[in-house]
Protein backbone atom coordinates (compact mmCIF):
# COMPACT_ATOMS: atom_id res chain seq x y z
CA UNK A 1 0.00 0.00 0.00
CA UNK A 2 0.93 3.34 -0.61
CA UNK A 3 1.97 6.02 2.08
CA UNK A 4 -1.07 7.91 1.41
CA UNK A 5 -3.38 5.08 1.44
CA UNK A 6 -1.60 4.35 5.04
CA UNK A 7 -2.07 7.51 6.65
CA UNK A 8 -5.74 7.42 5.65
CA UNK A 9 -6.40 4.24 7.33
CA UNK A 10 -4.55 4.70 10.33
CA UNK A 11 -6.73 8.49 10.17
CA UNK A 12 -9.98 6.46 10.07
CA UNK A 13 -8.54 3.63 12.98
CA UNK A 14 -7.64 6.84 15.30
CA UNK A 15 -10.94 8.66 14.96
CA UNK A 16 -12.65 5.49 15.29
CA UNK A 17 -11.24 4.97 18.53
CA UNK A 18 -11.74 8.43 19.72
CA UNK A 19 -15.36 7.49 18.96
CA UNK A 20 -15.47 4.32 20.94
CA UNK A 21 -13.59 6.46 23.84
CA UNK A 22 -16.71 8.81 23.56
CA UNK A 23 -19.03 5.80 24.68
CA UNK A 24 -17.25 5.29 28.35
CA UNK A 25 -16.96 9.11 28.99
CA UNK A 26 -17.92 8.37 32.80
CA UNK A 27 -16.06 5.34 33.32
CA UNK A 28 -13.64 6.57 36.21
CA UNK A 29 -12.63 4.31 39.34
CA UNK A 30 -12.60 5.16 42.68
CA UNK A 31 -8.81 4.21 43.21
CA UNK A 32 -7.40 7.10 40.44
CA UNK A 33 -8.66 9.44 43.27
CA UNK A 34 -5.97 8.02 45.46
CA UNK A 35 -3.74 9.14 43.38
CA UNK A 36 -4.98 12.80 42.87
CA UNK A 37 -4.92 13.11 46.30
CA UNK A 38 -1.07 12.12 46.51
CA UNK A 39 -0.56 14.64 43.34
CA UNK A 40 -2.91 17.43 45.58
CA UNK A 41 -0.42 16.83 48.59
CA UNK A 42 2.65 16.67 47.14
CA UNK A 43 1.77 20.10 44.91
CA UNK A 44 0.94 21.84 48.65
CA UNK A 45 4.19 21.11 49.83
CA UNK A 46 3.28 17.99 51.91
CA UNK A 47 5.37 15.41 50.18
CA UNK A 48 4.21 12.14 48.16
CA UNK A 49 1.78 11.08 51.20
CA UNK A 50 -2.17 10.68 51.47
CA UNK A 51 -2.09 12.01 54.79
CA UNK A 52 0.42 15.03 56.14
CA UNK A 53 2.80 13.45 58.23
CA UNK A 54 2.35 9.57 57.19
CA UNK A 55 5.08 8.52 54.48
CA UNK A 56 2.63 5.66 53.35
CA UNK A 57 3.07 4.38 49.53
CA UNK A 58 -0.42 3.89 49.03
CA UNK A 59 -0.08 4.01 44.57
CA UNK A 60 1.66 1.78 42.66
CA UNK A 61 2.10 4.26 40.04
CA UNK A 62 4.91 6.45 40.36
CA UNK A 63 5.78 7.99 36.85
CA UNK A 64 1.76 8.27 36.38
CA UNK A 65 1.46 10.57 39.48
CA UNK A 66 4.83 12.44 38.47
CA UNK A 67 3.01 13.19 35.06
CA UNK A 68 -0.42 14.47 36.36
CA UNK A 69 1.76 16.66 39.51
CA UNK A 70 2.34 19.25 36.47
CA UNK A 71 -1.40 20.11 35.20
CA UNK A 72 -2.25 20.16 39.16
CA UNK A 73 0.12 22.93 39.75
CA UNK A 74 -1.09 24.81 36.77
CA UNK A 75 -4.99 24.47 38.39
CA UNK A 76 -5.86 22.24 35.71
CA UNK A 77 -8.64 19.67 37.31
CA UNK A 78 -7.09 15.92 37.65
CA UNK A 79 -9.64 14.40 36.23
CA UNK A 80 -9.53 16.28 32.91
CA UNK A 81 -5.35 15.65 32.94
CA UNK A 82 -6.11 11.95 33.56
CA UNK A 83 -8.37 11.48 31.43
CA UNK A 84 -6.45 13.75 28.62
CA UNK A 85 -3.41 12.15 29.01
CA UNK A 86 -5.37 8.18 28.91
CA UNK A 87 -6.97 9.10 25.22
CA UNK A 88 -3.27 10.38 24.36
CA UNK A 89 -1.36 7.31 25.37
CA UNK A 90 -4.41 5.05 23.40
CA UNK A 91 -4.07 6.38 20.08
CA UNK A 92 -0.07 6.49 20.66
CA UNK A 93 -0.35 2.72 21.29
CA UNK A 94 -2.94 2.37 18.54
CA UNK A 95 -0.68 3.68 15.86
CA UNK A 96 2.09 1.90 17.37
CA UNK A 97 0.76 -1.39 17.14
CA UNK A 98 0.01 -0.42 13.53
CA UNK A 99 3.84 -0.06 13.19
CA UNK A 100 4.43 -3.20 15.14
CA UNK A 101 1.99 -5.49 13.05
CA UNK A 102 4.58 -5.49 10.01
CA UNK A 103 7.01 -7.16 12.77
CA UNK A 104 4.84 -10.20 12.44
CA UNK A 105 2.96 -12.73 9.98
CA UNK A 106 -0.41 -12.17 8.26
CA UNK A 107 -2.63 -8.83 7.43
CA UNK A 108 -2.38 -5.65 9.28
CA UNK A 109 -5.51 -6.68 11.66
CA UNK A 110 -4.22 -6.08 15.04
CA UNK A 111 -4.89 -2.49 15.09
CA UNK A 112 -8.75 -2.81 14.22
CA UNK A 113 -9.32 -5.55 16.81
CA UNK A 114 -7.64 -3.03 19.41
CA UNK A 115 -9.88 -0.41 18.47
CA UNK A 116 -13.18 -2.55 18.48
CA UNK A 117 -11.88 -3.05 22.12
CA UNK A 118 -14.16 -2.14 25.42
CA UNK A 119 -11.80 -2.42 27.81
CA UNK A 120 -9.30 -0.37 25.75
CA UNK A 121 -11.34 2.55 25.20
CA UNK A 122 -12.37 2.44 28.50
CA UNK A 123 -9.82 2.51 29.90
CA UNK A 124 -8.37 5.32 28.42
CA UNK A 125 -11.01 6.78 30.01
CA UNK A 126 -10.22 5.23 33.28
CA UNK A 127 -8.20 7.67 35.39
CA UNK A 128 -5.24 5.09 36.46
CA UNK A 129 -2.10 4.72 34.64
CA UNK A 130 -3.45 1.56 32.59
CA UNK A 131 -2.70 3.36 28.85
CA UNK A 132 0.76 4.63 29.80
CA UNK A 133 1.59 1.34 30.51
CA UNK A 134 0.17 -0.45 28.01
CA UNK A 135 1.64 2.37 25.42
CA UNK A 136 5.51 1.70 27.55
CA UNK A 137 5.24 -2.11 27.45
CA UNK A 138 4.19 -2.18 23.60
CA UNK A 139 6.47 0.41 23.08
CA UNK A 140 9.66 -1.40 24.74
CA UNK A 141 9.18 -4.89 23.49
CA UNK A 142 8.77 -3.16 19.87
CA UNK A 143 11.97 -1.09 19.44
CA UNK A 144 13.96 -4.51 21.29
CA UNK A 145 12.82 -6.63 18.51
CA UNK A 146 14.26 -4.25 16.52
CA UNK A 147 17.57 -4.09 18.28
CA UNK A 148 17.57 -7.66 17.84
CA UNK A 149 16.94 -7.26 14.17
CA UNK A 150 19.67 -4.85 13.66
CA UNK A 151 22.32 -6.22 16.29
CA UNK A 152 22.61 -2.57 17.93
CA UNK A 153 20.63 -0.22 20.00
CA UNK A 154 19.78 0.21 23.56
CA UNK A 155 16.61 2.40 23.71
CA UNK A 156 14.21 -0.47 25.59
CA UNK A 157 16.89 -0.33 28.00
CA UNK A 158 15.56 2.89 29.44
CA UNK A 159 11.45 2.36 28.53
CA UNK A 160 11.67 -0.97 30.63
CA UNK A 161 12.83 1.81 33.16
CA UNK A 162 9.84 3.78 32.53
CA UNK A 163 7.75 0.48 32.70
CA UNK A 164 8.84 -0.68 35.99
CA UNK A 165 8.46 3.01 37.36
CA UNK A 166 5.13 3.26 36.10
CA UNK A 167 3.92 -0.28 37.59
CA UNK A 168 5.93 -2.51 39.79
CA UNK A 169 5.15 -5.46 37.64
CA UNK A 170 7.24 -3.67 34.81
CA UNK A 171 10.43 -5.00 35.94
CA UNK A 172 9.05 -8.51 35.35
CA UNK A 173 8.92 -7.82 31.42
CA UNK A 174 12.21 -5.86 31.55
CA UNK A 175 13.30 -9.70 32.86
CA UNK A 176 11.43 -11.60 30.41
CA UNK A 177 13.34 -9.54 27.71
CA UNK A 178 16.71 -10.21 29.61
CA UNK A 179 15.66 -13.75 29.65
CA UNK A 180 15.09 -13.73 25.45
CA UNK A 181 17.98 -12.65 24.88
CA UNK A 182 20.03 -14.87 27.14
CA UNK A 183 17.90 -17.90 25.18
CA UNK A 184 18.73 -16.33 21.68
CA UNK A 185 22.30 -16.05 22.58
CA UNK A 186 22.95 -19.08 23.44
CA UNK A 187 21.08 -20.83 20.51
CA UNK A 188 23.08 -19.57 18.55
CA UNK A 189 26.19 -19.62 20.49
CA UNK A 190 27.32 -15.90 20.94
CA UNK A 191 28.49 -13.48 23.43
CA UNK A 192 26.79 -10.40 24.23
CA UNK A 193 27.27 -7.53 22.63
CA UNK A 194 27.82 -4.06 24.09
CA UNK A 195 24.49 -3.25 23.31
CA UNK A 196 23.23 -5.48 25.39
CA UNK A 197 25.37 -4.12 28.49
CA UNK A 198 24.32 -0.68 27.27
CA UNK A 199 20.48 -1.70 27.53
CA UNK A 200 21.37 -3.07 31.58
CA UNK A 201 23.10 0.10 32.39
CA UNK A 202 19.91 2.33 31.11
CA UNK A 203 17.18 -0.03 33.00
CA UNK A 204 19.65 0.09 36.11
CA UNK A 205 20.28 3.82 35.92
CA UNK A 206 16.65 4.38 35.62
CA UNK A 207 15.18 2.06 38.59
CA UNK A 208 18.10 1.91 41.44
CA UNK A 209 17.83 5.34 42.03
CA UNK A 210 13.92 4.92 42.29
CA UNK A 211 13.81 2.53 44.20
CA UNK A 212 16.68 3.86 46.83
CA UNK A 213 14.86 6.96 46.94
CA UNK A 214 11.92 4.81 47.87
CA UNK A 215 13.69 2.79 50.19
CA UNK A 216 14.68 5.81 52.02
CA UNK A 217 11.62 7.72 51.79
CA UNK A 218 8.78 5.40 52.61
CA UNK A 219 11.10 2.62 54.29
CA UNK A 220 9.52 -0.39 52.35
CA UNK A 221 10.78 -2.41 49.80
CA UNK A 222 7.82 -2.78 48.12
CA UNK A 223 4.66 -0.52 47.82
CA UNK A 224 2.07 -0.67 50.37
CA UNK A 225 -0.84 -1.55 48.03
CA UNK A 226 1.32 -4.50 47.22
CA UNK A 227 1.34 -5.96 51.11
CA UNK A 228 -2.36 -5.07 51.59
CA UNK A 229 -3.41 -6.81 48.41
CA UNK A 230 -1.31 -9.88 48.54
CA UNK A 231 -3.01 -13.08 49.54
CA UNK A 232 0.28 -14.89 50.05
CA UNK A 233 0.27 -18.09 48.39
CA UNK A 234 -3.45 -18.69 49.60
CA UNK A 235 -5.98 -20.98 46.80
CA UNK A 236 -8.25 -18.51 47.04
CA UNK A 237 -5.49 -16.33 45.10
CA UNK A 238 -5.23 -19.09 42.26
CA UNK A 239 -8.47 -19.69 41.92
CA UNK A 240 -9.70 -16.02 41.42
CA UNK A 241 -6.60 -15.68 38.87
CA UNK A 242 -7.90 -18.90 37.20
CA UNK A 243 -11.55 -17.07 36.56
CA UNK A 244 -10.13 -13.78 35.91
CA UNK A 245 -8.30 -15.19 32.79
CA UNK A 246 -11.58 -16.49 32.07
CA UNK A 247 -13.41 -13.55 32.18
CA UNK A 248 -10.50 -11.82 29.99
CA UNK A 249 -10.77 -13.90 27.20
CA UNK A 250 -14.73 -13.88 27.28
CA UNK A 251 -14.50 -10.28 26.91
CA UNK A 252 -11.96 -10.12 24.57
CA UNK A 253 -13.65 -13.13 22.07
CA UNK A 254 -14.06 -16.00 23.40
CA UNK A 255 -11.85 -19.15 22.28
CA UNK A 256 -13.22 -19.45 19.04
CA UNK A 257 -12.74 -16.02 18.31
CA UNK A 258 -9.42 -15.41 20.42
CA UNK A 259 -8.64 -18.59 21.76
CA UNK A 260 -8.58 -20.03 18.32
CA UNK A 261 -5.71 -17.91 16.54
CA UNK A 262 -3.62 -17.39 19.17
CA UNK A 263 -3.24 -21.30 19.53
CA UNK A 264 -2.69 -21.18 15.72
CA UNK A 265 -0.06 -18.51 16.71
CA UNK A 266 1.47 -20.16 19.18
CA UNK A 267 1.78 -23.90 17.41
CA UNK A 268 3.10 -22.77 14.32
CA UNK A 269 6.87 -24.75 13.98
CA UNK A 270 9.01 -22.04 12.96
CA UNK A 271 7.71 -18.80 14.48
CA UNK A 272 9.07 -15.95 14.18
CA UNK A 273 10.96 -13.69 16.85
CA UNK A 274 8.15 -11.43 17.10
CA UNK A 275 5.86 -14.11 17.87
CA UNK A 276 8.27 -16.06 20.25
CA UNK A 277 8.92 -12.78 22.55
CA UNK A 278 5.22 -11.71 22.53
CA UNK A 279 3.91 -15.28 23.56
CA UNK A 280 6.74 -15.51 26.13
CA UNK A 281 5.25 -11.90 27.82
CA UNK A 282 1.61 -13.18 27.73
CA UNK A 283 2.52 -16.63 29.06
CA UNK A 284 4.51 -15.07 31.76
CA UNK A 285 1.83 -11.95 32.59
CA UNK A 286 -1.18 -14.89 32.98
CA UNK A 287 1.17 -16.63 35.56
CA UNK A 288 1.74 -13.44 37.03
CA UNK A 289 -2.43 -12.95 37.15
CA UNK A 290 -3.09 -15.86 38.43
CA UNK A 291 -0.63 -15.75 41.22
CA UNK A 292 -2.01 -12.06 42.34
CA UNK A 293 -5.51 -13.16 42.40
CA UNK A 294 -6.58 -11.09 39.11
CA UNK A 295 -8.15 -7.59 39.86
CA UNK A 296 -11.25 -6.50 41.23
CA UNK A 297 -11.61 -3.39 38.66
CA UNK A 298 -14.25 -3.62 35.88
CA UNK A 299 -13.54 -3.94 32.15
CA UNK A 300 -10.22 -6.43 32.42
CA UNK A 301 -7.57 -3.85 33.18
CA UNK A 302 -4.84 -6.47 33.09
CA UNK A 303 -5.75 -7.85 30.31
CA UNK A 304 -5.88 -4.13 28.78
CA UNK A 305 -1.77 -4.11 29.63
CA UNK A 306 -1.12 -6.73 27.07
CA UNK A 307 -4.39 -6.19 24.55
CA UNK A 308 -1.61 -5.11 21.90
CA UNK A 309 0.68 -7.79 21.62
CA UNK A 310 -2.48 -9.91 21.95
CA UNK A 311 -3.79 -8.48 19.03
CA UNK A 312 -0.77 -9.15 17.22
CA UNK A 313 -0.62 -12.81 18.22
CA UNK A 314 -4.27 -13.12 16.94
CA UNK A 315 -3.49 -11.27 13.77
CA UNK A 316 -0.40 -14.34 13.13
CA UNK A 317 -2.62 -17.08 14.12
CA UNK A 318 -5.10 -15.72 11.39
CA UNK A 319 -2.29 -15.78 8.98
CA UNK A 320 -1.40 -19.26 9.93
CA UNK A 321 -5.30 -20.71 9.99
CA UNK A 322 -5.44 -19.21 6.37
CA UNK A 323 -2.42 -21.22 5.35
CA UNK A 324 -3.84 -24.54 6.72
CA UNK A 325 -7.36 -24.09 4.99
CA UNK A 326 -7.98 -25.73 1.87
CA UNK A 327 -7.86 -23.63 -1.01
CA UNK A 328 -11.40 -23.33 -2.05
CA UNK A 329 -13.17 -20.90 0.06
CA UNK A 330 -10.47 -19.90 2.77
CA UNK A 331 -10.55 -16.40 2.16
CA UNK A 332 -14.41 -16.38 2.68
CA UNK A 333 -13.71 -18.22 5.66
CA UNK A 334 -11.02 -15.87 6.95
CA UNK A 335 -13.37 -12.97 6.25
CA UNK A 336 -16.14 -14.28 8.15
CA UNK A 337 -14.09 -15.10 11.29
CA UNK A 338 -12.21 -11.62 11.18
CA UNK A 339 -15.76 -9.82 10.82
CA UNK A 340 -16.65 -12.40 13.47
CA UNK A 341 -14.08 -10.91 15.47
CA UNK A 342 -15.01 -7.22 14.89
CA UNK A 343 -18.82 -8.31 15.89
CA UNK A 344 -18.02 -10.27 18.98
CA UNK A 345 -16.09 -7.09 19.99
CA UNK A 346 -18.28 -4.47 19.43
CA UNK A 347 -21.72 -6.31 21.28
CA UNK A 348 -19.63 -6.61 24.32
CA UNK A 349 -18.74 -3.16 24.23
CA UNK A 350 -22.73 -2.39 23.62
CA UNK A 351 -23.21 -4.72 26.00
CA UNK A 352 -20.88 -3.07 28.61
CA UNK A 353 -21.95 0.59 28.09
CA UNK A 354 -25.85 0.08 27.10
CA UNK A 355 -27.18 -3.18 29.43
CA UNK A 356 -24.72 -2.82 32.48
CA UNK A 357 -24.31 1.67 32.06
CA UNK A 358 -20.31 1.46 32.19
CA UNK A 359 -19.20 4.96 31.13
CA UNK A 360 -22.38 6.56 31.30
CA UNK A 361 -22.41 9.69 33.11
CA UNK A 362 -20.93 13.09 33.43
CA UNK A 363 -16.90 13.54 32.34
CA UNK A 364 -16.19 14.47 35.88
CA UNK A 365 -18.17 12.72 39.31
CA UNK A 366 -20.02 14.68 40.62
CA UNK A 367 -20.22 15.48 44.75
CA UNK A 368 -22.84 12.94 46.20
CA UNK A 369 -24.99 14.39 49.11
CA UNK A 370 -22.55 12.49 51.63
CA UNK A 371 -19.72 14.46 50.13
CA UNK A 372 -21.06 17.64 50.20
CA UNK A 373 -22.25 16.83 54.09
CA UNK A 374 -18.61 16.37 54.87
CA UNK A 375 -17.89 19.17 53.23
CA UNK A 376 -19.87 21.29 55.26
CA UNK A 377 -19.33 19.54 58.79
CA UNK A 378 -15.50 18.21 58.28
CA UNK A 379 -13.08 20.52 60.72
CA UNK A 380 -9.36 20.77 60.30
CA UNK A 381 -7.91 18.19 61.79
CA UNK A 382 -10.64 15.68 61.83
CA UNK A 383 -10.17 11.78 61.70
CA UNK A 384 -12.49 10.19 58.92
CA UNK A 385 -12.35 6.11 58.47
CA UNK A 386 -13.51 5.34 54.51
CA UNK A 387 -13.99 1.99 53.25
CA UNK A 388 -14.25 4.37 49.82
CA UNK A 389 -11.06 6.16 50.23
CA UNK A 390 -10.85 7.54 46.75
CA UNK A 391 -12.71 10.44 45.41
CA UNK A 392 -14.33 11.08 49.24
CA UNK A 393 -10.70 11.52 50.26
CA UNK A 394 -9.78 13.31 46.92
CA UNK A 395 -12.97 16.30 47.72
CA UNK A 396 -11.94 16.68 51.63
CA UNK A 397 -9.69 19.32 52.94
CA UNK A 398 -5.71 18.20 52.78
CA UNK A 399 -5.69 18.59 56.76
CA UNK A 400 -8.59 15.85 57.59
CA UNK A 401 -6.61 12.51 58.00
CA UNK A 402 -8.28 9.50 56.38
CA UNK A 403 -8.29 6.11 57.52
CA UNK A 404 -8.31 3.80 54.80
CA UNK A 405 -10.26 0.76 56.25
CA UNK A 406 -9.16 -1.48 53.12
CA UNK A 407 -5.64 -0.38 53.57
CA UNK A 408 -4.40 0.66 50.56
CA UNK A 409 -2.98 3.72 52.21
CA UNK A 410 -2.87 2.32 55.28
CA UNK A 411 0.46 0.41 56.41
CA UNK A 412 -0.89 -0.83 59.94
CA UNK A 413 -4.10 -2.93 57.72
CA UNK A 414 -1.75 -3.60 54.79
CA UNK A 415 0.28 -5.78 57.33
CA UNK A 416 -2.31 -7.77 58.60
CA UNK A 417 -2.64 -11.26 58.76
CA UNK A 418 -4.79 -12.67 55.46
CA UNK A 419 -8.98 -13.22 56.84
CA UNK A 420 -11.06 -14.82 54.51
CA UNK A 421 -14.13 -16.26 56.04
CA UNK A 422 -15.84 -16.63 53.11
CA UNK A 423 -14.17 -19.43 52.00
CA UNK A 424 -12.66 -19.83 48.36
CA UNK A 425 -15.48 -18.55 46.92
CA UNK A 426 -16.46 -16.06 49.73
CA UNK A 427 -17.36 -12.36 48.03
CA UNK A 428 -17.06 -9.90 50.41
CA UNK A 429 -13.38 -9.88 52.43
CA UNK A 430 -12.15 -7.88 49.77
CA UNK A 431 -8.39 -8.00 50.33
CA UNK A 432 -8.73 -10.18 53.62
CA UNK A 433 -7.41 -7.41 55.98
CA UNK A 434 -8.93 -5.36 58.37
CA UNK A 435 -8.83 -4.50 62.28
CA UNK A 436 -11.50 -3.54 64.10
CA UNK A 437 -9.93 -2.54 67.39
CA UNK A 438 -6.84 -0.81 64.95
CA UNK A 439 -9.89 1.56 63.39
CA UNK A 440 -11.81 2.67 66.87
CA UNK A 441 -8.57 3.13 68.36
CA UNK A 442 -8.04 6.07 65.76
CA UNK A 443 -10.92 7.70 66.92
CA UNK A 444 -12.75 8.65 63.71
CA UNK A 445 -15.23 11.64 63.90
CA UNK A 446 -16.67 10.18 60.79
CA UNK A 447 -16.88 6.74 59.60
CA UNK A 448 -18.08 6.05 56.06
CA UNK A 449 -19.42 2.33 55.14
CA UNK A 450 -21.51 0.60 52.62
CA UNK A 451 -24.63 -1.13 53.68
CA UNK A 452 -26.14 -3.37 51.45
CA UNK A 453 -28.86 -4.63 53.76
CA UNK A 454 -30.30 -5.65 57.22
CA UNK A 455 -29.98 -9.20 59.01
CA UNK A 456 -32.94 -11.12 60.18
CA UNK A 457 -31.36 -10.30 63.65
CA UNK A 458 -31.02 -6.88 62.97
CA UNK A 459 -27.39 -6.34 62.27
CA UNK A 460 -26.28 -4.12 59.69
CA UNK A 461 -24.75 -5.68 56.39
CA UNK A 462 -22.10 -4.32 54.23
CA UNK A 463 -20.17 -5.15 50.95
CA UNK A 464 -16.89 -5.92 53.13
CA UNK A 465 -16.21 -8.20 56.40
CA UNK A 466 -14.08 -5.63 58.20
CA UNK A 467 -17.09 -2.83 57.77
CA UNK A 468 -19.23 -5.40 58.76
CA UNK A 469 -17.87 -6.24 61.92
CA UNK A 470 -17.07 -2.85 62.82
CA UNK A 471 -20.56 -1.51 62.65
CA UNK A 472 -22.28 -3.87 64.59
CA UNK A 473 -19.42 -4.50 67.62
CA UNK A 474 -20.96 -3.19 70.56
CA UNK A 475 -18.33 -0.22 71.42
CA UNK A 476 -19.26 1.31 67.99
CA UNK A 477 -22.77 1.20 68.94
CA UNK A 478 -22.37 2.93 71.66
CA UNK A 479 -20.12 5.94 70.29
CA UNK A 480 -21.48 6.28 66.81
CA UNK A 481 -25.04 7.01 65.18
CA UNK A 482 -25.86 7.05 61.93
CA UNK A 483 -26.36 10.21 60.21
CA UNK A 484 -29.96 10.82 59.90
CA UNK A 485 -29.95 13.34 55.98
CA UNK A 486 -32.01 13.04 53.31
CA UNK A 487 -30.04 10.98 50.30
CA UNK A 488 -27.18 10.00 52.78
CA UNK A 489 -26.48 6.18 53.59
CA UNK A 490 -23.78 4.41 55.43
CA UNK A 491 -22.31 7.94 56.87
CA UNK A 492 -22.08 7.90 61.10
CA UNK A 493 -21.06 10.51 63.07
CA UNK A 494 -19.48 10.65 66.61
CA UNK A 495 -22.03 11.11 69.25
CA UNK A 496 -21.59 14.41 71.35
Amino acid sequence: MSRKINLILVGILLGSLLLHISLFKGFIVDDAFITFRYVQQTVHGHGIVYNQGERVEGYSNFLWLLLLTPFARLGVDLTYAAKGLGILFSLLTLVLTWRASHQVEGPVLAPLFLVCSAPFAAWAMGGLETPLFTFLLLCSGYFFLQEETRGRGCLSGLLFGLLSLTRPEGLLFALVAIIFRAMRLFHIKARPGRHDFARLLLLGAVIFPYHLWRLTYYGQILPNTIYAKSLGLHPRAFLEGIFYIYQSLTALGGFFFMGLPLFSALSAPNPSASVLYWSLNIGVYALFIVIGGGDWMPMQRFAVHILPPLALLVQAGLSRLNALWPLRGRRVWLTLLIVGQVGYLLGYSLEQRFLKGIGEGSLIPKDTPLITYLLEHTRPGDVIALTDAGFIAYRLPLDVRVVDMVGLTDAHIAHQPVQLPGGLWGRGDAFGKWDVDYVLAQQPRFVQVNIVGVSRDGKLLTNFTGTTLLVNDFRFREIYQPVETSGISGLFIKRK
